[in-house]
């Protein structure tokens, strides 16, 4: 008997729960969401490219960094042989002079940073910021936003950046820096 009442009860509250099959993810479903580095194009007022050691005046081996979190970051080389444990492992956390076949031109990065980061109770990044110093008395300040949200299992990566409180144009994550 209080098998039957316990089954009838159960039937009497599953109306007050909410389940609807087709807001479920297939099960086993993995998502596997692309990493981001904030990009710097520095170029002189000619538009030559200041990270490149053939153009006169370029800012190679200036004493650029950024100031993160705490920590203040130089720029490094990336050593690809690292193997990575997943299909979009994010790189380590680093400032970086690389070539990019995707723009066409040698860039300063910051990054990785995954839209699905957890920490602190916090999913993604919000109003993060960080501040980059060009080792020539200026500097600029960043911020970002880097995130995800759901609806019916479909995720929606949402991504900002702002440059000195102006929020930038281009949603690539690459910043055109003009020095003079």
């Amino acid at each position: 008997m209080k098998n039957i009442l316990l089954v009838s009860l159960l039937f009497l509250l599953l109306p007050l729960v909410k389940c609807d099959i087709s807001d479920n993810c297939k099960s086993g479903m993995i998502w596997d969401f692309a990493n981001y580095s904030v990009y710097f194009n520095v170029v002189n007022e000619a538009g030559h490219n200041l990270l490149d050691t053939a153009t006169v005046g370029n800012i190679v081996g200036s004493n650029i960094t950024v100031d993160y979190q705490g920590q203040t970051f130089k720029p490094e080389s990336w050593d690809e042989s690292t193997p990575d444990t997943k299909a979009t492992m994010p790189m380590p956390l680093a400032l970086r002079v690389e070539y990019s076949d995707h723009f066409g031109v040698t860039l300063l990065s910051f990054g990785e940073f995954s839209p699905d980061h957890h920490s602190d109770n916090k999913s993604g990044y919000k109003g993060e910021t960080f501040i980059i110093d060009w080792g020539d008395g200026t500097k600029d300040t960043v911020k970002f936003d880097l995130y995800i949200t759901w609806k019916k299992c479909n995720p929606t990566v949402h991504k900002s950046l702002y440059l000195n409180d102006k929020l930038y144009p281009d949603d690539s994550f690459l910043i055109t820096i003009v020095k003079k």
